[in-house]
């Protein structure tokens, strides 16, 4: 019935032609596949009936059958708003209407839940600069008895909230305030909640500063529903725990531009939640965070550019039970150099040290843990022809993990990995063009005590490639984005664009340990994907086919086929149809239907 209801009501909203529609909408999603069917819907509509008067309707629902694991979940939501808009005042009335359903295989009863409130709120508004606002909502709720059957639990309550903000701007200086508290109050559910902010703005020609701090408070009671007992015919719901979190934050940042060369910013990041409960105190717990950072960019040259950073970060995790205590500390040092030798051919060196610290400083340290990472890159980008551009990666990494005490000491170890990855594009006419991209790696994997625990060290290689062959009518010049082939001649996009991109991969994995003076291989696998896309654009109207095939140590097969189609400027419609399986008798069939209305 609800639902005969509500799609009364969508046809009522979208037949009512002689109503002055300001905004409106409706979403429809649909998915289905092996594991997995859901709808969802969303409605938004707004019209004005009177002068200086709008009504709001909005409505939402969704429907999900989790197949593998035998459940369903259906949710709903419906809005009903009417504002009243004076110079300093506007009123608003609204309902809404929730409904939770949830049933599975391993509950006996489905858990069902029905929320209705009524509400208003009174906003005050008498510069633009400051505004207030309070309101207050009357609930009822309704839920089914999980004990009982045919039994359900009926509350009812009440929910306040006021907020404000106020904002000033003086020359290029820009400050605000908000502020803001809630309580609500049901049988078996009640919270109080407060929250302040503060920002505070600077902007300059040379001089950038911003920076903002939140406090949020918030205490629960918690409730727990009980079996009934006695000559009791329901179950009942009793205060079982009370909960209180907080949570403070704060961002700051400065930037200091002295010439349009050079660039100096500070910033820092902090954050702490803090979570007390009355009863079960075991449960305590504080988590702070802290990032501090520096950076520099300095243009040496209009064609040489060097940045430089440096950050630190602190994470506390403090318990009631001390032993669980946990201090993470991190350091960063990176600098990278930028050099365009030449119009578009680059070179780029980069260099980091990062530092990571883990100490359990209440259980007498003995997981304590240090990793220490040097990373080194240099990459080289040239164009061999105007319509021939190379490119190569070359990175080098030493890595040292090491547990300070001896009862985790065996896991110490070095890690060195070597990596290369060359790339090359060729561009034929403006429509077709060659992408070559391939990938050398090594890891080195040498335990520090392997001859006393009889840990072998390890090695890892892998070796992959990929082709692309695209050919494109947009033209394919002008999709790349490249500001060098962007000065070629090319011809003007069509209204009928074409795109087909065939592609084959190749990936070998090997592992390997080491024996006496070199490493016997014992485990390798490798995958060939050979891959053909084709996307048509014929002006409002997007087609897409993607088959793709996987073989080697295992095998995959998926197809993609997708159309979506634009209409009245906003309106959209995409419909998917996507098999995917490890054999072509074994068949997931995925598909998606997204509908988008706006009228």
């Amino acid at each position: 019935m609800k639902r005969i209801i509500f799609a009364s009501a969508i046809f009522w909203l979208l037949c009512s032609s002689a109503l002055l529609a300001q905004a409106q909408g409706l979403d429809f999603y649909l998915y289905s596949s092996e594991h997995v069917q859901s709808i969802e819907n969303n409605l938004q509509y707004r019209y004005f009936p009177f002068a200086n008067t709008s009504l709001d309707i909005s409505g939402h629902s969704s429907i999900e059958n989790r197949l593998n694991f035998d459940q369903e979940s259906k949710n709903s939501e419906f809005k009903l708003g009417f504002n009243i808009s004076q110079k300093l005042l506007q009123h608003s009335f609204y309902t809404d209407y929730k409904s939770i359903y949830d049933a599975s295989a391993l509950e006996a009863s489905p858990y069902v839940n029905k929320t209705a409130s009524l509400g208003y709120q009174l906003s005050f508004k008498p510069v633009d600069s400051l505004s207030v606002s309070v309101f207050s909502n009357v609930l009822i709720r309704n839920e089914q008895d999980r004990y009982v059957n045919n039994s359900s639990l009926s509350s009812d309550g009440w929910w306040l909230g006021a907020n404000g903000n106020y904002a000033a701007e003086l020359g290029a200086l820009q400050g605000g305030l908000s502020a803001g508290a809630e309580r609500k109050k049901l049988a078996w559910e009640a919270f109080e909640s407060g929250r302040m902010g503060v920002y505070l703005n600077l902007f300059t020609n040379n001089l950038v500063f911003d920076t903002s701090i939140n406090i949020n408070q918030r205490s629960d009671d918690i409730y727990t529903l009980n079996a009934p007992s006695g000559d009791m015919l329901s179950s009942f719901y009793s205060p079982s725990e009370a909960q209180k979190r907080n949570k403070l934050s704060f961002n700051g940042t400065v930037q200091y531009i002295p010439d349009d060369s050079f660039i100096v910013s500070f910033s820092d990041t902090y954050n702490q939640s803090k979570v007390d409960y009355k009863q079960n105190t075991n449960r305590n717990n504080t988590d702070s965070y802290n990032l501090s950072s520096v950076g520099v960019n300095f243009a040496l040259h209009p064609r040489l550019m060097l940045e430089s950073s440096l950050s630190q970060s602190i994470n506390n995790r403090e318990y009631e039970n001390t032993k669980n205590n946990r201090l993470v500390e991190a350091r960063r040092l990176e600098n990278r150099i930028v050099w365009e030798y030449m119009d578009s051919d680059s070179l780029i060196v980069s260099a980091s040290l990062d530092l990571q610290a883990t100490s359990y400083p209440s259980d007498n340290h003995n997981y304590d843990n240090d990793l220490l990472t040097g990373s080194y890159r240099i990459g080289w980008k040239h164009y061999w022809h105007e319509r021939i551009k190379i490119g190569m990666w070359l990175g080098f990494a030493q890595s040292e993990d090491v547990y300070i005490n001896s009862i985790l000491s065996a896991n110490n170890r070095n890690i060195t990995s070597f990596s290369m990855q060359p790339n090359c594009q060729i561009i034929l006419g403006d429509r077709i063009a060659l992408l070559q991209t391939y990938q050398l790696k090594a890891d080195y994997n040498d335990y520090i005590y392997g001859v006393q625990t009889g840990k072998e060290n390890t090695f890892y290689r892998q070796v992959a490639y990929k082709y692309n062959l695209i050919f494109d009518t947009y033209p394919y010049i002008a999709r790349s984005g490249d500001i060098r082939w962007l000065k070629l001649p090319f011809r003007n996009s069509p209204d009928n664009a074409l795109l087909i991109d065939m592609n084959y991969a190749f990936e070998e994995n090997q592992y390997a340990d080491e024996v006496a003076d070199y490493y016997s291989l014992h485990t390798k696998n490798r995958r060939y994907t050979a891959a053909i896309s084709l996307r048509h654009d014929i002006k409002t109207l997007f087609w897409t086919l993607t088959p793709k095939y996987t073989w080697g140590t295992w095998q995959e097969y998926s197809l993609l086929f997708g159309v979506a189609w634009q209409f009245n400027n906003a309106s959209l419609v995409e419909l998917s149809v996507s098999p995917y399986g490890v054999t072509t008798e074994e068949l997931d069939w995925r598909s998606s239907l997204n509908l988008n209305l706006r009228f």
